[in-house]
């Protein structure tokens, strides 16, 4: 990619092509343009998986940003913009600069506010959408859900041609369709402009705050006696590292020239296990008591 420069800057690279001074210009240059593609923003990157995706981001030599409504840890190599994803005042400043943007911002699909979804999930989305377009990011990967094709019956073996769910299972997923289908329809590879969405399902890992934490509050208070229908659901359920991992390749393999634009991926531990098996190893492990009595569903 040709990077923008202005035409002062035009003058100011031709002429030095005149003096002894050109290998220093050309590889300032160069060092910017490095600087730039290594730089990324991960839009709620004080949540869990956002964390984890600015760990992993730094190994890898990243410069990080983080945009969030609240600062959730302190590490000195990460710069911190603090705002409101529906403000664009708010997101310029965290995206101005950056080649790639992370975008796993979203309420808990445990929530029951919907107008909560639909706000940061849809408005918050397309605000985010033209405010990469006005600061020149060039690629944008969405955390999406595996939810948006599911509609309450089994699917096994499912890929991403599976049409999305006409009828969701909850507001939540209703609001990921809209911001998945917004964030896709906006990938313009003539403006250089790239986007791609994963969909992981079930993600777990350490500092989890919600799977674990309420497992060990139903245990406690001896809501987890029993298994509800034979035990043997199939679910994917995604390790937190796993799927920042889909995220990162999506974004170094993302280019004009791939096929990736434009499109969804899901992304799982591709090791389907039994929901209640996957449950009772947590309990056991905490030093808590497995479900043992059924219940016919």
């Amino acid at each position: 990619m040709e990077p923008a420069v202005s035409e002062p800057m035009r003058d100011q690279v031709a002429w030095t092509h005149l003096t002894e001074d050109t290998p220093k210009v050309n590889a300032d240059i160069e060092k910017v343009n490095q600087n730039q593609a290594n730089r990324c923003t991960v839009i709620g990157g004080s949540g869990f998986l956002g964390q984890h995706m600015v760990e992993q981001l730094l190994a890898r030599g990243y410069a990080v940003n983080v945009f969030d409504i609240q600062q959730g840890f302190d590490n000195p190599q990460v710069q911190f913009f603090l705002g409101d994803l529906c403000s664009r005042q708010d997101l310029y400043p965290a995206l101005k600069g950056v080649n790639t943007v992370f975008h796993c911002a979203s309420p808990p699909p445990s929530s029951n506010n919907k107008e909560l979804f639909y706000r940061v999930n849809y408005i918050g989305t397309n605000n985010v959408i033209e405010t990469c377009k006005e600061a020149g990011v060039q690629k944008l990967i969405l955390t999406s859900s595996a939810s948006v094709i599911f509609e309450g019956v089994d699917i096994k073996n499912g890929t991403e041609d599976l049409p999305y769910a006409m009828k969701p299972i909850d507001y939540y997923t209703e609001t990921k369709i809209l911001q998945e289908r917004a964030v896709l329809g906006a990938n313009d590879p003539e403006k250089n402009f790239l986007t791609t969405a994963i969909r992981p399902h079930g993600i777990f890992g350490p500092r989890d705050p919600q799977l674990v934490p309420i497992l060990i509050e139903a245990a406690r208070n001896g809501k987890m006696k029993f298994v509800i229908g034979n035990g043997k659901n199939l679910v994917d359920f995604t390790f937190v590292e796993n799927v920042v991992h889909g995220h990162i390749l999506a974004a170094e393999q993302l280019s004009r020239d791939s096929t990736l634009g434009g499109k969804a991926f899901h992304i799982t531990n591709d090791e389907p296990i039994p929901f209640w098996t996957f449950l009772s190893r947590i309990l056991t492990g905490l030093n808590y008591e497995a479900p043992k009595y059924h219940i016919p569903y």
